[in-house]
């Protein structure tokens, strides 16, 4: 097992793409193994023990010549069932994030393309060779990444809601784009390796994939969006989880990315359906507030025009989701997609709010050294004149 943990700061620039999966990269000869699938984990137990099985299962009947990377993020022993002659164990020896986690992986892998796969995620069928054929067939494709499939298996109405939410957003963007995904998405390893990696600054689960593929599209690495390439995930989903990994490790750090890059991409869950439905969701939430105070205090008229503005709020939101909404009502029913509904708005109300919130707090703490330092040049000049 390998103990090491030497962290490489995102590069800036990237290189050309090969003309074959297995180019070498000048780091080792990779000529031998064609993809290297990388499953980032914590723990040898849960969601990964089934994932991992599958993978290993998968390699067997894969056409492509493949090697498997466990990366662990800590320090344990691996279970004997790990012992596959295609599969290796990487450590970072102490707790470092799955961005560190993949890196190291990714400094000792020997295929020239890398596959990403989350511990809580079961790779589909034909999935390693659908990449292996499409980076073949084009050398210009530095990327490509799937999406969960349509057909999660977690219990709950929330669960359920999330993975579809997933699905549907994917199946939607289809083709280029200008993110990348780790959950099950493939790189070039010569791509990965000169742009830097995943970067390190992420020490929990967050948006280091979304911040890789938006440097290296950046650096005009092309990128896309198979939705033929599916996976299910297989993570149980709470109102409180879901809420906090949006907040905390999503909404918050991809405002702080958009906010650094100066640039507000038009892709996945913040293209321009998903911004006015993010508007028209707090403009309903602010309605029913409105309502429901003019109510109390026996201001029937504000109150009328109040639930007509949420009502016309509400149809908007529906509308622009009506595919969505449709998709949840023709795999669970018409209950579960009225559930999904309420969900959806509550995920833009406060996913919305987290983006202001944090947009503003980031234009005022760049506002106010700005302000000082003119402060202090306008007081040093004054000084000086007297």
């Amino acid at each position: 097992m390998d103990d090491s943990a030497v962290s490489s700061p995102p590069g800036q620039q990237l290189a050309a793409a090969g003309s074959s999966i297995a180019a070498p990269t000048g780091r080792g000869d990779r000529r031998q193994i064609d993809i290297t699938i990388i499953m980032p984990t914590a723990f040898w137990c849960g969601a990964f023990v089934r994932c991992a099985r599958r993978i290993l299962a998968l390699v067997d009947r894969a056409s492509a010549s493949v090697e498997v990377i466990f990366a662990l993020d800590g320090a344990a022993s691996a279970p004997e069932w790990l012992d596959h002659p295609a599969a290796r164990i990487v450590a970072t020896g102490r707790r470092s994030g799955p961005a560190a986690a993949r890196n190291r992986a990714a400094e000792k892998a020997r295929g020239g393309v890398l596959l990403f796969v989350d511990s809580d995620v079961e790779l589909g069928d034909g999935a390693i060779d659908l990449i292996a054929a499409t980076l073949e067939r084009e050398p210009d494709l530095v990327g490509v990444f799937g999406t969960y499939d349509d057909e999660p298996t977690a219990d709950g109405t929330v669960s359920a809601f999330r993975n579809l939410l997933h699905h549907h957003i994917h199946v939607s963007h289809a083709g280029q784009a200008a993110t990348f995904w780790s959950g099950c998405g493939a790189m070039r390893t010569s791509a990965f390796l000169d742009s830097g990696g995943f970067s390190e600054e992420y020490a929990y689960p967050s948006v280091e994939d979304i911040e890789l593929g938006m440097r290296v599209a950046a650096a005009g690495g092309r990128i896309v969006l198979l939705p033929e390439l599916t996976c299910k995930h297989l993570k149980r989903w709470t109102v409180a989880s879901m809420m906090l990994t949006d907040i905390v490790h999503r909404a918050g750090p991809w405002t702080r990315l958009i906010m650094r890059s100066r640039e507000f991409p038009a892709a996945l869950n913040i293209d321009w359906r998903s911004r006015l439905s993010g508007v028209a969701a707090v403009l309903l939430a602010a309605c029913l507030a409105v309502a429901g105070f003019a109510s109390i205090a026996s201001l029937t008229p504000i109150a009328s025009s109040a639930i007509l503005a949420a009502l016309a709020c509400g149809l908007i939101l529906f509308w622009i989701n009506r595919d969505f909404y449709r998709l949840c009502a023709r795999k669970r029913g018409l209950g579960f997609a009225t559930s999904a509904m309420a969900f959806h708005w509550l995920y833009f109300v406060y996913a919305s709010l987290t983006f202001g919130a944090v947009a503003i707090w980031e234009v005022v703490t760049r506002w106010r050294p700005t302000v000082a330092v003119r402060a202090h040049r306008v007081s040093h000049e004054a000084s000086s004149a007297a």
